[in-house]
């Protein structure tokens, strides 16, 4: 559901792909050697051809859903509107997360709440390291009521030296949300027992980067804007300067936490992470918006691993 089909787009293609590789090599007539070559080894060609289906099958794969709590360090929140002759800062606004779970676990569904999702692979024998690809759904509210301090012009004249920001003047949203997909390395460090069995314990440390696809939803001075994100509908999904999600961001972040498997292939994981995000182009009435915002999240996953029919490493 919503960014988390950015997920099942990209297993999806490569599922085909692989699908798609073993159906040619089933349907593919032999060559024909020409004389004095000599013929590769039936083995050798069957490695070359299956190499994507042993992607898949040789090598230890996981999926997590996770819920997650998020704090933030106050930012300066530029704003630019050409048309209307205002070009203004709005200076250390405070904001806070929505749980969406606040009024009872599965009270709503998996994909309102600030939810998680990580589908990774283990690439190295000893199954220590491994590539994620990292969807984090956090929501940013700026904290109604606070007075901030105001830098720039507004209509044309010099702003305020402070506002109060109320749902009217300056109300600042990334309620669905600030979507972080990122790419992570990976390190799993065994603590108690064997890798990824029973009742095991290791450590998890992550680094990555990757992109911010917000959905916003602002009104400055009176004025929201809807009429620049547009309605939410198929053709209006995904955007660089309209859309209800847009590509206006890009992310980094580090994490670290543990990994306990309660019972083969199920494990849960609790994390802590620190991101920073760089937002542009965040659409306001007849403008854009611009700032930082850094980020400390922490998440508890529930999860499941796969082998396949070949393990990568019996230990």
């Amino acid at each position: 559901m919503k960014t988390s089909r950015i997920v099942i787009c990209l297993l999806t293609a490569l599922t085909v792909a692989a699908s798609s590789a073993g159906h040619a090599e089933e349907t593919a007539p032999a060559p024909v050697t020409p004389p004095g070559i000599t013929a590769a080894p039936p083995e050798a060609v069957a490695s070359s051809s299956s190499s994507i289906g042993r992607f898949f099958t040789e090598a230890e794969w996981y999926f997590s859903w996770g819920y997650s709590s998020q704090s933030y360090a106050p930012t300066d929140i530029h704003v630019s509107q050409p048309s209307l002759g205002s070009k203004f800062t709005v200076h250390n606004v405070s904001g806070h997360d929505e749980p969406g779970w606040d009024g009872g676990i599965f009270n709503k569904g998996l994909f309102v709440p600030q939810y998680n999702i990580r589908v990774g692979r283990f690439i190295d024998d000893e199954r220590t390291l491994a590539i994620e690809l990292n969807l984090d759904h956090t929501k940013y509210t700026s904290t109604i009521g606070q007075t901030s301090r105001v830098t720039g012009t507004i209509n044309g004249a010099s702003a305020p030296a402070s506002m109060l920001l109320t749902t009217q003047d300056f109300r600042y949203d990334l309620h669905n949300g600030a979507n972080h997909v990122m790419v992570n390395l990976v390190k799993r460090i065994p603590l108690i027992g064997k890798t990824n069995e029973s009742l095991s314990l290791a450590g998890i440390a992550k680094v990555g980067g990757g992109l911010v696809i917000p959905h916003s939803s602002n009104s400055v001075l009176g004025k929201s804007n809807d009429a620049e994100i547009g309605p939410k509908k198929f053709s209006n999904f995904f955007g660089f300067h309209h859309g209800w999600w847009q590509f206006d961001g890009v992310t980094a972040g580090i994490e670290a936490g543990l990994r306990f498997v309660v019972a083969k292939p199920v494990y849960i994981e609790l994390t802590d992470k620190v991101a920073y995000a760089r937002m542009y182009d965040i659409p306001v009435y007849q403008g854009t918006a611009t700032h930082n915002l850094w980020m400390n999240e922490v998440i508890f996953s529930l999860g499941v691993t796969y082998d396949g029919p070949k393990k990568a490493v019996k230990n």
